[in-house]
């Protein structure tokens, strides 16, 4: 690895362990360049701001995710189950990804934190098509899956698991910010309309996608509380 590209990843680890520990808007450019003990002109060879900076954290996070759950498939025989894995992969409730995504909850709840969430969707997207596409066309060969354009249904699957997720967000940070308890339920309800909606796009039959279930989405309702309360300069 060339010596700039060495000096990027560590502005993104630095960044990321002090936007973890911190808080994104509470760490400024210069508690990263400090941390690094590096100049201005460092980090602005590399960002052209710490906005810049967090999208690319997005991404990198996600190619991460990618990886792992690319690993975690291997053990699958059927593409339906590779399929499963793959979307479960992809949603930002587990292990570290769930430090990372509560990092950015907080942007997320503000009204410029709109692009960030884009950008963060949009990194899962591109990280994930290629895998999921290969999984519809495989399920299609065995005659698992029915569909005609695996590229198309995979777009359209990946927008849903998408959706799926910053939607259960926006419900538990939208209870926390108004001082209220998530009902578990509620939020099954959300992941059982976008589950339902994927499996039909897919002519799957019902049951044959698990995605998160109520174990997991209350784990992510306590970790979320547990930030709110710890980070009320959030």
């Amino acid at each position: 690895m060339k010596k700039g590209d060495l000096r990027k990843q560590e502005i993104l680890r630095t960044a990321e362990q002090l936007f973890c520990r911190k808080g994104y808007e509470q760490t400024s450019i210069q508690d990263i360049l400090d941390q690094l003990q590096t100049s201005k002109g460092s980090f602005y060879h590399h960002f052209v701001s710490k906005d810049a900076l967090l999208e690319t954290l997005c991404a990198q996070r996600a190619a991460q995710s990618k990886e792992i759950t690319l690993s975690e498939t291997e053990i699958c025989s059927k593409a339906g189950d590779q399929l499963n894995r793959l979307l479960t992969g992809m949603i930002p409730f587990h292990d570290e990804k769930l430090a990372f995504l509560l990092m950015l909850l907080p942007v997320f709840a503000l009204p410029e934190g709109k692009q960030l969430r884009i950008s963060y969707c949009d990194s899962l997207r591109v990280s994930f098509h290629g895998p999921v596409c290969d999984a519809i066309e495989a399920g299609i060969q065995t005659g698992e899956l029915h569909c005609e354009d695996p590229d198309v249904y995979a777009d359209i699957i990946i927008s849903i698991v998408n959706h799926l997720w910053t939607a259960v967000c926006d419900v538990i940070i939208e209870n926390e910010t108004k001082g209220c308890e998530t009902d578990p339920a509620e939020l099954l309800h959300i992941t059982e309309q976008y589950r339902t909606a994927a499996e039909r796009i897919l002519y799957l039959p019902y049951g044959s996608l698990v995605l998160i279930d109520i174990p997991q989405l209350k784990d992510l309702e306590d970790q979320i509380h547990i930030h709110w309360l710890n980070n009320p300069e959030r």
